[in-house]
């Protein structure tokens, strides 16, 4: 008998878990024995930090009695102990001992996942195929710049939409006011890196009427985004930095980060407090984000879209992106 491919009209062909490094914690809610509990690519995990300081991901369930380790389960050293039956597991999910009389040894192993830290974030690779992670993500300075402002939001959409996003030139004037000028995208291996400009009135209490603001932005896989924008006229800069986490199919944890660099001189940027001008940045950050809610959660993903002149290189982006699709995921670059 021959197969059969069934397609449902409408079905979104991208697999829910693209390969990457996604954000699960901010190293500020990781104290030493700290134990907080994700949801990430339908896995439900465990992030933990150890006596000595070690950050440590695992599954959640105790594969003993199947106890939710982020639910009642304590670090003991360098080990999380399960609440159900005091089995403890190292960040490497090896049972290392437990409070069984003569202490058996559990030859049985718990999912762990690599983490790296970077500008405060814990990151953890996941791989559906299990392999080991394909890039870095290079880590920022944060001397000299404004304490980093974070808000999450909980998005009804596939991760991907969000990033390819970033290329849809038209849609940064229809929904968020702002025609850009000389959009240039360029594929950098394993990240995605795009540059443009706008103008806008200046907000500031000092400076031209209009300020043109130069976009940096570079995408390292499906997780992360860093975006560096210079408005030189009134000697601003800011950072924008964007983590999408896949929490179920068609789920996505948005984590906007705002930071502004400070003065060389004094705290006034234009004659604003830097502080200040870093809370605005970071209203229009995730007002931006907002206005592009309703679309991504009403989107209808279309596979071979009929494109128009001057959309942006949205197919150049999806071809790009396979390479973090699982190998069997079977879709073919668009």
């Amino acid at each position: 008998m021959t197969a059969v491919e069934v397609r449902v009209p409408g079905a979104d062909p991208r697999p829910p878990f693209p390969r990457s490094w996604y954000a699960v914690a901010r190293l500020a809610d990781l104290a030493a024995g700290a134990v907080i509990e994700r949801t990430v690519c339908g896995n439900d995990l465990v992030v933990f930090r150890t006596e000595s300081g070690r950050v440590a991901v695992l599954s959640a369930y105790c594969p003993h009695l199947g106890a939710n380790l982020a639910r009642g389960g304590t670090v003991v050293g360098e080990a999380i102990r399960c609440p159900f039956h005091s089995l403890r597991w190292s960040p490497e999910g090896r049972c290392v001992g437990s409070e069984y009389p003569n202490n058996p040894e559990y030859p049985v192993g718990l999912p762990s996942f690599q983490t790296i830290e970077r500008f405060g974030f814990v990151f953890a690779w996941f791989d559906p195929d299990g392999g080991a992670p394909t890039y870095d993500i290079p880590d920022l300075e944060l001397d000299g710049w404004t304490d980093p402002i974070v808000a999450t939001i909980p998005i009804a959409t596939h991760v991907e939409t969000i990033h390819e996003n970033g290329v849809d030139s038209v849609h940064f004037d229809v929904v968020h006011g702002f025609p850009l000028s000389e959009p240039r995208h360029e594929e950098r291996g394993t990240s995605f890196h795009s540059e443009f400009h706008f103008a806008t009135p200046n907000f500031l209490r000092a400076g031209p009427s209009e300020i043109t603001t130069f976009f940096d932005t570079e995408t390292h896989g499906l997780g992360y985004a860093h975006s560096l924008n210079t408005a030189g006229a009134v000697g601003l800069q800011y950072r924008v930095l964007l983590l999408t986490t896949p929490t179920r199919a068609n789920h996505t944890d948005f984590t906007t980060v705002t930071m502004v660099r400070r003065p060389a001189e004094g705290e006034l940027i234009a004659g604003v407090p830097a502080d200040e001008v870093g809370e605005f940045m970071h209203r229009g950050a995730v007002g931006g984000v907002q206005q592009d809610v309703p679309i991504w959660e009403g989107l209808r993903y279309m596979e071979r879209p009929r494109l128009v002149k001057g959309d942006g290189p949205i197919g150049r982006f999806r071809h790009w992106a396979t390479q973090f699709h699982p190998a069997d995921s079977g879709r073919s670059a668009t």
